[in-house]
């Protein structure tokens, strides 16, 4: 298993910045979701047709690599030219990521409604979106990750969301957290998804509900984080462990200069004492 860090940890940093924080702390590779204060990376320079290769570039001089694209696409609208932005908008972090050398877009569910008939039409209405983009991404050689969040933090609503339309193209991003606190184990959630599981999120916490959790540095939460490198272990899982600290939607927490080096180093030798045993 490798280590990887999302830049949700770090938002304002420059892409140096995220190069060398990886590079100094071991980390194999990032996660991009924000640059420079900006999460449409569309926008910015370093993904533009001519910058990208020299983004490429200096991921590839610091030995870092591309983890995961992250996305904010999602389909929960009913509104036609919503959901052709949303497919566009697919199509074009696809193409990003395969410039950088990356297999993944992350992609998400949403919210859906709790009541009857409104939660069955937008869940529906979010799977057909989902096999639609997982199979415009798959033509342009990345695939999908759904990660578990919003509504579908269990594989239970992983599967309800599955069953209105069938896709074999779309993989799942695992964030253990938001499964874990909803109530799955972690055993029941990869027997039924570790076939999909592509790319982790993990993250501490010490509060747990479907409702609430909070942010702990690694280690100081009482997420089995343990017990999960194990299981991942023992499975065969050899992709990133990403470290998703949400500086970005929660100022308050700790720093990305004390976050991310404590993960790595709190996390390797952990990883190497699983794969010893």
């Amino acid at each position: 298993m490798k280590l990887s860090f999302s830049t949700l940890g770090c938002p304002k940093y420059t892409l140096d910045e995220v190069v060398s924080t990886a590079k100094d702390n071991g980390y194999e590779g990032v996660e991009i979701r924000f640059l420079r204060g900006e999460v449409a990376l569309e926008n910015l320079e370093e993904f533009s047709p001519s910058g990208i290769r020299k983004t490429k570039a200096a991921l590839d001089a610091a030995g870092v690599t591309v983890a995961c694209l992250d996305t904010s696409v999602r389909f929960t609208s009913p509104d036609p030219a919503e959901r052709a932005k949303q497919q566009n908008a697919a199509l074009t972090y696809a193409r990003m990521a395969a410039e950088l050398g990356t297999s993944y877009i992350r992609v998400f569910g949403g919210a859906v409604p709790e009541s009857s008939p409104e939660r069955e039409e937008t869940t529906k209405r979010i799977a057909e979106g989902l096999a639609e983009a997982a199979a415009a991404v798959k033509a342009e050689g990345i695939t999908a990750v759904l990660e578990t969040h919003d509504s579908f933090c269990t594989s239970t609503q992983v599967a309800e969301l599955l069953s209105y339309a069938p896709n074999d193209d779309l993989a799942i991003l695992w964030d253990v957290l938001h499964s874990y606190r909803s109530g799955e184990s972690l055993e029941d959630t990869w027997r039924a998804l570790g076939d999909r599981i592509r790319h982790v999120h993990l993250k501490d916490s010490s509060r747990y509900s479907p409702t609430e959790f909070n942010f702990e540095l690694t280690g100081a939460g009482t997420m089995p984080i343990r017990e999960f490198a194990g299981l991942l272990q023992r499975e065969g899982y050899d992709g990133y462990l990403s470290f998703e600290w949400e500086k970005a939607w929660h100022p308050e927490i700790e720093e990305p200069e004390v976050a991310i080096p404590q993960y790595a180093a709190y996390m390797r030798p952990l990883l190497a004492e699983v794969a010893a045993r």
